[in-house]
């Protein structure tokens, strides 16, 4: 009989736990301070985003700003297909929305806890509800020393993702961390004359993004969604996937990120013979009534106060000048990103050093024994399901190296 002590009961650890107990020679622990998969609530929206519908795991690994070619292996040996598979068999049906986001039925994330909970103690995998504060690698296994006693492992697995003492830990056994930095996460604003906008969102815009006066390589595609105004700056999966992109990327008051949002997805001069034609349609209607046809109509009004031209005017008697601060302003609307919105990040970028890690069993290079799945790695994905999937599918393949 050997044992195996997995640090973290978050989405990877569990997943490794499941598949590494196919061996019933292998007792199974599962180390942490809280309670087990609570991390799992909240994503989704409280849905759980279990994964995103694609099957082709080279383009499935271009959704991660860190770690793609990582990926890569993993997922061929762990696909979309499986992820779904797995929670079929364990009662968990899922269906997949228009924008390929895939959630359980009943779009509930308790009930995803409850059905790994289950395979839990169906398995028989023991639960230690002790904080694991240092780790050392002994003759043939490692001690664990906690804040309630010490314990003794054969192998081990470190599964505490993108926060919490995960990272000091696998230092300590010799391991190097790529920078801790957020991602996904609001940005904070220079401009301040849309806090009265907190609140209001847009529909699947589009976006460029400059630092120091260079246009930033970020995929095209990557560069849409929705948007959403904060009391402090902007949000929304666009701001998320610019923020992750710019994880780091040292921008600052003195050197913001200069995010140019074109609200219409429209080229300007397109755009100004439309707005053009609706002016003169609508010669006798206020400005801002014209305008609002195309965004919403509180944005609308801090524009035209922007660009100090009367809402109340007529729009058969706005000037070509005025037209075009206008068309400018819903093209290229122009915003200053100073910092992220501390604490707010849903994943931090960076972590465990991937040269430093087998790909085909998730086992460390330099320490025999130690294993990593989940966050913890130097792995992060966009929203929409890729940071779940990146924890099921490095945890199914730990587990099942910790099972062979």
């Amino acid at each position: 009989m050997s044992s195996t002590g997995i640090i973290g009961g978050g989405p990877a650890g569990v997943m490794c736990a499941i598949w590494a107990s196919q061996n019933p020679e292998n007792k199974i622990f599962i180390f942490d301070k809280n309670i087990i998969l609570n991390t799992i609530l909240p994503t989704g929206g409280g849905r759980c985003n279990l994964a995103y519908s694609e099957f082709n795991f080279k383009e499935l690994a271009k959704f991660y700003p860190r770690g793609e070619k990582f990926l890569y292996s993993v997922f061929s040996r762990f696909s979309t297909k499986d992820t779904l598979d797995f929670f079929n068999k364990i009662g968990v049906k899922t269906y997949t929305q228009d924008d390929l986001r895939i959630f359980p039925v009943t779009d509930s994330s308790k009930d995803v806890k409850n059905a790994l909970l289950k395979q839990l103690e169906k398995k028989n995998i023991k639960k230690v509800f002790e904080n694991v504060v240092k780790v050392r690698k002994i003759e043939n296994g490692f001690e664990l020393t906690t804040d309630k006693g010490v314990h003794r492992v054969d192998k081990l697995v470190i599964a505490t993702g993108g926060k919490g003492n995960g990272h000091s830990l696998a230092k300590s056994l010799g391991h190097n961390i790529t920078e801790l930095r957020p991602a996904l996460s609001s940005l904070i604003t220079k401009e301040k004359d849309f806090v009265s906008l907190s609140g209001v969102s847009l529909k699947n815009i589009s976006a460029q993004v400059f630092f120091n006066n260079k246009k930033l390589k970020i995929p095209k595609n990557i560069l849409s969604g929705d948007f959403l105004f904060t009391h402090s700056g902007i949000s929304g999966p666009l701001i998320y996937k610019i923020s992750s992109y710019c994880a780091y990327v040292d921008f600052s008051e003195s050197a913001p990120l200069k995010i140019e949002l074109n609200l219409v997805n429209l080229e300007d001069t397109e755009f100004d013979e439309i707005l053009l034609n609706g002016l003169k349609d609508n010669a006798q209607k206020d400005v801002l009534n014209v305008i609002s046809k195309f965004i919403p109509k509180n944005l609308a009004a801090v524009i035209l106060e922007r660009e100090n031209i009367n809402p109340s005017i007529k729009s058969g008697q706005l000037c070509k000048k005025d037209r075009e601060k206008i068309v400018k302003q819903l093209t290229a609307l122009t915003l200053h990103a100073q910092k992220t919105a501390v604490g707010e990040e849903i994943v931090t970028s960076g972590g465990v050093d991937l040269k430093e890690v087998d790909s085909k069993t998730m086992g460390s290079k330099l320490v025999s024994g130690l294993y990593f799945c989940g966050e913890i790695l130097d792995i992060d994905g966009l929203t929409g399901g890729f940071n779940l999937q990146n924890c099921w599918s490095t945890g199914y393949i730990a587990g099942i190296s910790l099972a062979n």
